[in-house]
């Protein structure tokens, strides 16, 4: 599956936010950075880094595994 991470210096971006202003989170491990599905997305969230740290963010297309549907998690009510 085709997804899309964002760089910005040597950092990965591992969230964008937008509460109260923007807010981001980056990592310099690429395996913790989140991913987008789409590329209008991602450039989203580049713009929104870019303008967070007012230097370039580069897109990168990444395989990911097209995990089957069976493993997501699964959630349910706890009676308590």
């Amino acid at each position: 599956m085709t997804r899309y991470s964002v760089l910005v210096g040597d950092r990965w971006v591992a969230a964008v936010y937008d509460v109260t202003g923007p807010g981001v989170k980056l990592t310099d491990q690429r395996e913790d950075a989140c991913s987008w599905v789409t590329h209008e997305a991602a450039a989203g969230a580049a713009r929104v880094v870019s303008g967070f740290f007012k230097e370039p963010a580069w897109i990168y297309v990444v395989q990911e595994p097209d995990y089957p549907a069976s493993w997501k998690v699964q959630r349910a009510s706890v009676a308590g």
